[in-house]
């Protein structure tokens, strides 16, 4: 274990605990597909479409304010003079902590909205409200190289996560049952977070600081809302206009893998950290040249493992899901095609070299196109038309975002190594065309 222990550092610590975080989300989806088989056919489906409902609305409601607090504050750190660092991370948790309580309010209000589950949406709006703030404590462990410990608490949590939810499933008990043992572990989170920060953070609101904050995070977070909403009106347009069983099958196919995701999300993370620092020793080109060789190393294995997930899928959704849920491959094969554009990292350059303020124009830009893909795609292919428009929007978002950092003078082949990426691309298209006219042979 001291030899895994010495081996973490700020760039695998993080992939591994998103991986931790994830993964957990990908596990609970599995295990309420197969408790779901416990129960009668109806109520199993009912089971996981009330579950996946109530995290559409909580997670429409903080994805966006969230990703972009903990994204712009590793960059913001590391800038930071060393005596305001302790007030950054309190300002950020106060930030998390004010949207929280708003979120929650909304939460509780959304519960008159849907009767039948009203107690649900109000008992998880005190979840949303005690654990989102927590997310702070990731970041305390990550900034103060305490990386060990940052594994430690995401194995800790979200294993509890699983048991919370899960195991009073698995006995036949109430949903909400296990929504109220979520929020005993929220609370210990929330409590557990107050202690860290009086050991790591100075506990004072700098109104300053907080402002200037703010107006980093800002533009992030009009990009990520719009670009991430997406999903959720996807998801609201699928709820509409398919039955209960249909919308249940493309919530859980609609999702990339989770290591694949977090690999993509992490290593941009660290790099604009790691840009912003060689753009303030005016060595941009290194910090450049850094990133084009991490994303060379994980495109290596990311393209080929997507290309053999690409032929595995239906067996994956056949054995670890249900026969009601297995056409959702189908689904799940598109949206691995995301792989192409996750490859790509001109927002992670745009965020080291603080020109954020793009992201509102390009954002808007994305939206737009993407509702009109969606609406029009979807009158073409049915339900697999929402996720075509989905990998499309991405593929033109940093196309758009790569001709940004053009105009400042950084051209696409200094951070992407643009040939192999190009060639990875075609063979994952061509494997995914495969996939359509190829019936795999099933057991």
């Amino acid at each position: 274990m001291t030899f895994i222990w010495s081996k973490l550092n700020k760039f695998n610590s993080l992939q591994i605990y998103h991986f931790l975080r994830f993964g957990t989300m990908f596990l609970i989806s599995i295990l309420l597909a197969k408790i779901a088989i416990l129960y009668q056919h109806e109520y199993g489906l009912r089971l996981i479409s009330q579950y996946e409902n109530l995290m559409l609305v909580t997670s429409s409601l903080t994805f966006f304010w969230v990703a972009a607090i903990t994204n712009t504050l590793i960059p913001y750190y590391n800038n930071a003079e060393p005596e305001l660092k302790k007030k950054v991370l309190f300002s950020t948790f106060f930030l998390l902590l004010v949207f929280s309580i708003l979120a929650s309010i909304i939460v509780a209000s959304m519960g008159f909205l849907h009767d039948k589950d009203k107690n649900l949406f109000q008992m998880f709006a005190l979840v949303v409200l005690l654990n989102t703030p927590t997310y702070i404590t990731d970041y305390i462990f990550y900034l103060n190289e305490k990386y060990k410990s940052l594994i430690i608490w995401g194995t800790i949590t979200f294993f509890a996560q699983i048991l919370m939810l899960c195991l009073p499933l698995y006995f036949k008990q109430s949903l909400n049952l296990a929504i109220n043992l979520l929020l005993v572990l929220s609370l210990l989170k929330f409590n557990y977070t107050i202690i860290l920060l009086m050991k790591y953070a100075t506990i004072t609101v700098q109104k300053s600081l907080t402002i200037d904050f703010m107006k980093r995070v800002l533009p992030i977070m009009f990009s990520i809302l719009l670009a991430g909403s997406m999903e959720y009106i996807n998801s609201y347009i699928i709820e509409f206009n398919f039955t209960d069983e249909e919308f249940a099958m493309y919530r859980y196919a609609a999702r990339e893998l989770p290591i694949f995701l977090i690999l993509a999300n992490s290593l941009s993370n660290v790099y604009s950290g790691e840009i912003a620092k060689s753009n303030a020793e005016e060595k941009l080109d290194e910090g450049l040249s850094r990133l084009k060789k991490s994303s060379q190393k994980l495109m290596r294995w990311l393209f080929p493992s997507t290309i053999a997930l690409m032929f595995l899928s239906p067996y994956l959704f056949k054995y670890a899901y249900n026969e009601e849920l297995m056409a959702g491959y189908k689904i799940f094969n598109i949206y691995l095609l995301l792989i192409i554009s996750r490859m790509i990292y001109p927002q992670t350059v745009i965020m080291g070299i603080m020109k954020n303020k793009i992201f509102y124009l390009i954002s808007s830009n994305y939206i737009v196109i993407h509702c009109l893909l969606s609406f029009w795609f979807i009158y073409l292919f049915g339900i697999t038309g929402i996720a075509y428009a989905t990998v499309l929007s991405y593929i033109i978002e940093k196309i758009m975002l790569a001709i940004y950092c053009k105009m400042q003078g950084i051209d696409y082949r200094k951070y992407t190594p643009w040939m192999e990426h190009l060639i990875y691309s075609l063979v994952t298209v061509l494997a995914y065309y495969i996939t359509t006219i190829l019936e795999m042979p099933m057991p």
